[in-house]
């Protein structure tokens, strides 16, 4: 029956969401807004400006995928932050789709921070990207009080 092999399908999929490697989770001592997530060739930049962030005093939590479908941690990381950057070597956001796509999020609440000019992406790029990004977030929060 159609139904019944498209059912075992589904719950091979949940299963799996439980067997995968789990993501790595950082957060700093102070609860943060913003949150970032990272995966693959962009864990290395991500690192070094999560420490020039923490240096500087900017609050913001991390995690890194490790596998897919994503386990039930990921939409719980971003339900717990305001807004969520999603860092990517790519011009199409493909990973920020297949987070909106699985796990139901709305669109506005995940903003993509893109590398795609053909160069490893660098720490500075991230800094900047999501450090201005943070500001203009927290400019008009002041406006608004």
């Amino acid at each position: 029956d159609y139904v019944y092999n498209m059912e075992r399908l589904l719950r091979k999929w949940d299963t799996a969401k439980t067997l995968v490697p789990a993501p790595v989770l950082h957060q700093g001592d102070v609860p943060a807004r913003h949150g970032a997530i990272y995966f693959g060739s962009t864990s290395a930049a991500m690192d070094e400006a999560m420490a020039s962030f923490a240096a500087h005093g900017v609050a913001l939590d991390t995690l890194r995928l490790r596998a897919f479908p994503f386990p039930e941690a990921v939409a719980k990381f971003i339900a717990e932050h305001e807004q969520v950057f999603v860092v990517e070597q790519n011009r199409d956001a493909q990973m920020r789709a297949m987070l909106i796509n699985e796990l139901a999020v709305d669109p506005a609440h995940l903003l993509a921070v893109l590398h795609y000019d053909g160069t490893p992406i660098t720490a500075r790029f991230i800094i900047d990207a999501i450090g201005t990004r943070i500001a203009e977030r927290s400019a008009a929060r002041e406006q608004v009080a």
